[in-house]
């Protein structure tokens, strides 16, 4: 909690609740809102199916992300070692 002396213009008063936003439904409350979560209390249980599920797709994007990488790398060195034929010519 903030003292008096902390804050420039303070009035001492307290401060005013946040008032709690109703979530707006569909493509507008994606648009327009907070992004925070309400909580409800419910929790969700996943099945073995699902967990095996997410657990290969996954795999899968770590793969498709790492082959990815190895891509940008391999056309990097591809060009960088297309210049280092010219390397000397290029000072003169």
């Amino acid at each position: 909690m903030l003292d008096k002396g902390q804050i420039k213009d303070w009035d001492g008063g307290p401060e005013k609740p946040v008032a709690a936003t109703v979530p707006v439904a569909g493509v507008a409350g994606v648009l327009s809102g907070a992004g925070e979560g309400v909580p409800t209390g419910e929790r969700v249980t996943l099945t073995d199916a699902q967990v095996s599920a997410r657990k290969r797709r996954g795999q899968w994007i770590a793969l498709a992300l790492f082959a990815f990488v190895i891509l940008i790398f391999v056309l990097t060195m591809a060009k960088v070692g297309g210049n280092i034929a010219n390397w000397g010519t290029a000072f003169e």
